[in-house]
């Protein structure tokens, strides 16, 4: 069985992309490598909230790493990363959740070149409303919008889940109408995942508190993350925090 490490955020791309290769291409995860860039305007890597995303790796029982680099030489950090964790674990494949960004697909293929492994990104050129409707409506992935950054959004979709047809067609109506990404490929939203058919029965509420900033666009800052079970094998509350010490957490 081809084992792959997965670039991991916590958002809705990266798990279904997580998601699908394990199920649809059988692929072993061996890891969740999560960056974590001081760059805000970073194009290549996800960096809202991320540092949130070992939270899954634990539900999911994946072997977990988080890393925060310097930023300084971005490209250059995440290759060597990628380096450690595919000699660590032996994978064949990194797999990635992006779905137009050029600017990515042709960085994280020549890495996967250099390291002499396939990238494989399962939700690259797909029609980006059909990826939407696959996350949820078909993978049953439901997701935080924990910053909107588009016009057409308003306050009260910061913090707001996506997890029902409903849901899934306002926000396809809304991105329709202000014409931006419905999968904010392009930033126009950021996301977390919040459940997912892989977490085991349990659901995540991320407690933060809600920023909507005067030119329009906001952010929801996670603070804390309980995880409620819902059935008696897994029952109870429990918070985790960023220095949970079952995470291999690691500084370049």
């Amino acid at each position: 069985m081809a084992r792959f490490v997965s670039l991991y955020t916590g958002g809705k791309d990266s798990h279904t992309a997580t998601l699908i290769a394990m199920r649809e291409f059988k692929a072993e995860p061996a890891l969740l490598l999560i960056i974590v860039t001081p760059k805000e305007d970073s194009y290549l890597l996800h960096t809202v909230n991320v540092k949130w995303a070992h939270i899954h790796g634990h539900i999911m029982g994946i072997p977990t790493k988080l890393v925060e680099i310097s930023g300084s030489d971005e490209e250059g950090e995440v290759l060597r990363e990628l380096e450690k964790a595919v000699e660590q674990t032996n994978a064949s494949m990194i797999v990635t959740g992006g779905i137009a960004s050029m600017y990515q697909k042709k960085r994280f293929d020549s890495m996967a070149r250099d390291l002499g492994v396939e990238h494989v990104s399962p939700l690259w050129g797909m029609d980006q409303e059909r990826v939407l409707k696959l996350e949820v409506l078909e993978y049953g992935v439901s997701f935080m919008i924990v910053a909107a950054m588009a016009m057409g959004f308003t306050e009260e979709w910061v913090g707001k889940v996506i997890d029902d047809k409903e849901d899934v067609e306002q926000l396809l109506k809304l991105s329709r109408k202000y014409m931006f990404s419905p999968v904010g490929e392009g930033g126009e939203y950021e996301s977390y995942v919040v459940y997912s058919p892989l977490f085991r029965c349990t659901k995540l509420i991320p407690i933060g508190r809600r920023v909507w900033f005067p030119s329009g666009w906001g952010l929801y800052i996670i603070e804390n993350v309980e995880k409620n079970t819902s059935n008696a094998e897994c029952r109870g509350s429990i918070s985790f925090y960023h220095n949970d010490t079952a995470m291999l957490n690691t500084q370049a």
